[in-house]
C-alpha cells in the first residue's frame, strides 16, 4: 500500500501497473466454457497501448498538440513512438529485425504494426485476419508466429511496459521537470 505523501506521478505509475496486471491475471470464470484461462489479451493490449501513448505525451513535455496533426503521423502516434523510442528499445530493435508487410495505411515498421494494426484496429474496428495476440511466457520475444499468423506476445508486451516504466522512472530522475510537471504534461490537449 501507497504512502499518503506518495508524488503524483509515482502514484500514476503504480496504477498503471496495477491495471495492466489485473487485466493480464483475469480468467475467465468457471461456468464459461474457457475457464480459468486468460481472457483479455486483447484488453492488455489496449491498456498498455493507451499507457504508452500517455507517458509519451509526458516525455514530449505536454505535445505535440492533438490539434494540427497530419494524416501522416497523428499526435497520438508521435506519443506513442516517443515511449517505444525513450523506454523500450528492446521493442525497436526487436521490430527493426523483422520484413513487414505494410500496414493498411503503408506502413512498415513494428512500431506502426502495434499502433495501426493492434491497438487502432482493435479499439475502432477489428484486427486483421492474418494477426493475432496470444501468450507465450517462455518466448523472450514480442513477435511469433503461430499457425500462419503475426502474433504478438502479450507476456512479453506485459514484460516490456514494465520495464518501460522502470526507464520512465530512470528518465524523471535525470529531468525533474517530468516528475514536476507531471500532471500537468500528462493531462495537456
Amino acid at each position: 500500500m501507497a504512502s499518503r505523501s506518495e508524488h503524483a506521478m509515482d502514484k500514476r505509475l503504480r496504477w498503471m501497473t496495477e491495471n495492466v496486471t489485473g487485466a493480464y491475471n483475469a480468467q475467465h470464470p468457471e461456468e464459461h466454457p474457457n475457464a480459468g484461462k486468460h481472457c483479455t489479451n486483447s484488453g492488455t493490449c489496449i491498456i498498455v497501448c493507451c499507457y504508452m501513448n500517455a507517458l509519451g505525451k509526458v516525455l514530449l513535455k505536454g505535445g505535440p498538440p492533438k490539434r494540427g496533426g497530419s494524416r501522416r503521423r497523428p499526435p497520438d502516434f508521435a506519443r506513442f513512438h516517443e515511449f517505444l523510442q525513450q523506454c523500450m528499445r528492446d521493442f525497436v530493435t526487436e521490430s527493426s529485425r523483422r520484413n513487414w508487410p505494410p500496414t493498411p495505411r503503408g506502413k512498415t515498421c513494428g512500431e506502426e504494426w502495434l499502433y495501426e494494426v493492434f491497438r487502432c484496429g482493435f479499439v475502432h474496428g477489428y484486427p486483421r485476419a492474418n494477426v493475432a495476440w496470444g501468450r507465450n511466457l517462455r518466448r523472450k520475444r514480442y513477435w511469433f508466429s503461430h499457425k500462419g499468423r503475426l502474433t504478438l506476445n502479450i507476456d512479453e508486451l506485459v514484460r516490456g511496459f514494465q520495464r518501460g516504466i522502470d526507464e520512465f522512472r530512470r528518465l524523471a530522475d535525470a529531468d525533474t521537470d517530468l516528475r514536476d510537471r507531471f500532471m500537468e504534461y500528462i493531462v495537456a490537449e
